[in-house]
């Protein structure tokens, strides 16, 4: 039995975390804190039985059967609150991205390495649909993969925390700690190169970015760009893949990956022009590949499954699903990004 305090009543720990706690026998929710009391008098009458606290230390000090903690409060905390924990000797299960900053995080993993605690990140992506089925069946048909490109674009103006600088929010933080982890996941390990970083400030009203675009490459040669933009009219949910077999692209909408490749050994031999003149002046253009399509439906996510790794890494010393170091390896991708990116 692994017994759970929660920080953090918002969104995710609201929607996911404690009904995923609640649900699996394995896990014991004795405790949750957040500063807003009416969120605490929702908890309880949700959650028959948990105590409530208004501060997070306050609820360490009077839970002390409580072997993890689940920190689900806004990134700025996360250090902190973590650091926190891990002293008291609880395992430490944390929202991404894993600290404000890559100096933040590194004191969160010295710390969990002196006090012999876990630390583990939940990382979604890694464990969607579309990641899934690309990673079991969709890379296999492309060859050697040459360049990754994740979208997402749709209009939201921000104005909670997320669109504030001094909370540790912005769209390279948010979404950008998932798509970025999911190549490094797919195409790692790393460590990864940034090779170019943009960031700017369109139509949210806080003073984080909302627009970002990075191009990351990874050791074996795979390139990969990420764009995030809060200021599109229209919205794309997308990932694309490219190989020297072909492509396949991932749509949202249609929760299908679409893959258009050739089998090996099947392309036409090429000779190489030796002269200037090109060939009947015209382009070398193909009209003979024996393309293959093929549509594949991603598989269904499986929301526990995240807690199933969360009690396999800390209660059976299973290898962790998503590496302390793989984490580290993010946050430094993240802060090489805001070296490169010009903010405007």
């Amino acid at each position: 039995m692994i017994n759970v305090v929660v920080s953090g009543l918002g969104r995710i720990a609201w929607r996911y975390h404690l009904p995923m706690i609640q649900k699996d026998e394995r896990f014991n929710l004795l405790a949750v804190s957040d500063p807003v009391e009416s969120r605490r008098q929702e908890a309880a009458a949700e959650y028959p039985g948990i105590r409530t606290y208004a501060d997070f230390e306050e609820m360490l000090a009077h839970e002390p059967t409580a072997n993890m903690a689940v920190i689900a409060s806004p990134t700025l905390f996360h250090k902190d609150q973590s650091v926190a924990a891990l002293e008291r000797g609880l395992n430490v299960f944390l929202e991404k991205p894993m600290c404000e900053s890559l100096e933040a995080a590194q004191i969160v993993a010295d710390t969990a390495r002196r006090t012999g605690g876990k630390v583990m990140l939940y990382q979604p992506h890694r464990n969607w649909g579309e990641y899934l089925i690309f990673q079991k069946s969709v890379r296999q048909k492309l060859g050697r993969i040459t360049h990754s490109r994740r979208i997402l674009e749709f209009y939201n103006r921000r104005n909670d925390w997320q669109s504030r600088i001094d909370c540790g929010g912005g769209m390279l933080n948010n979404y950008g700690a998932h798509y970025i982890d999911q190549f490094l996941a797919a195409f790692g390990p790393g460590p990864l190169k940034v090779k170019g970083a943009l960031m700017q400030r369109t139509v949210g009203i806080g003073d984080a970015e909302d627009l970002v675009s990075v191009l990351l490459e990874s050791p074996s040669g795979v390139s990969g760009s990420v764009e995030i933009n809060l200021g599109a009219a229209a919205k794309t949910d997308s990932w694309e893949v490219f190989g020297t077999l072909g492509s396949a692209r991932y749509c949202e909408a249609d929760k299908s990956w679409v893959i258009t490749y050739i089998e090996p050994g099947t392309l036409p031999e090429l000779d190489m022009q030796q002269t200037m003149a090109a060939q009947d002046r015209a382009y070398s253009l193909e009209s003979n590949i024996p393309w293959k399509t093929e549509t594949l439906p991603a598989e269904r996510w499986d929301v526990p499954s995240y807690y199933n790794y969360i009690y396999e890494y800390f209660a059976e010393n299973k290898p962790a699903y998503v590496p302390l170091s793989e984490s580290m390896e993010l946050m430094r991708i993240l802060a090489d990004c805001r070296k490169k990116a010009t903010m405007e």
